[in-house]
């Protein structure tokens, strides 16, 4: 009878999560990094951590903070993000005048942690800081491989596979042509070496922006997405099947 009872655990949970490889059967350790200027964090870091959840096992830390220098302080502790298999950067801290604390997040990522980067973590770190001597870039931006200042006015935003990349793993889920419900196009005025997978028309800009795109840095994998922004859309199966392959594809589980 135990032994019966032991058999159906097993295969509730294979039917719970049929796609899994052997590499996803341990959860995941995510730690989302949330707050800051201009958007819903509170809702966001539900709806980001419940909707991977139901696509991934992922056990979650959240740090939520809103305001940036009580946020700084929580990130300059040594061995903050130790813990975590990979580190989801949903934040908006645009204005941080600390190069050498910003050096010291990216140099985690350098180092090996993945990083999964959400909508205003393109904006943050680097508009108050310039480059370090003999450098073009800022480590932030660099670390990104795109740098991006400032958006379009508010308007759906339609996605469009790059040339090449429709089947990259990361894509796999997400219709071309995919309309957001609402949407902020980023400006996308370089690309600092990254490998761009989409991009978004609004119908508004002068030409079609950079707006998922993944990067190498150091031995750390990076996936970012300027999607985002509103809760209507980052709720979509859509969005967070996307994001849900950007865990996927950092964590080297594709």
């Amino acid at each position: 009878m135990k032994r019966n009872f032991l058999l159906s655990l097993c295969c509730l949970a294979a039917f719970s999560f049929p796609f899994l490889s052997a590499k996803e059967a341990k959860p995941l350790k995510g730690l989302i990094i949330t707050g800051g200027c201009c958007h819903d964090y509170k809702k966001q870091k539900d709806i980001v951590s419940e909707g991977i959840s139901k696509r991934l096992k992922v056990k979650w830390d959240v740090y939520f903070e809103m305001n940036q220098q009580k946020s700084k302080e929580h990130l300059s502790k040594k061995g903050w993000a130790d813990n975590a298999d990979f580190v989801v950067w949903n934040h908006c801290f645009a204005h941080e005048k600390d190069s050498k604390f910003v050096d010291s997040l990216a140099a985690i990522h350098e180092a090996g942690k993945p990083a999964v980067a959400l909508h205003c973590a393109m904006h943050s770190y680097h508009w108050s800081i310039k480059p370090a001597e003999g450098k073009k870039e800022n480590t932030w931006p660099t670390m990104l491989g795109v740098y991006s200042r400032g958006h379009g006015p508010k308007a759906a935003i339609t996605v469009t596979k790059a040339k090449g990349q429709e089947k990259h793993p990361i894509l796999k889920d997400l219709p071309d042509g995919w309309t957001t419900p609402e949407g902020e196009l980023y400006n996308t005025q370089r690309i600092l070496g990254a490998t761009v997978l989409a991009y978004g028309d609004n119908g508004k800009a002068k030409e079609p922006q950079a707006v998922i795109w993944t990067n190498d840095y150091g031995k750390g994998r990076i996936f970012s997405t300027t999607i985002g922004h509103h809760n209507s859309t980052m709720s979509t199966k859509e969005y967070l099947d996307l994001v849900a392959n950007g865990v996927r594809w950092v964590n080297r589980l594709d």
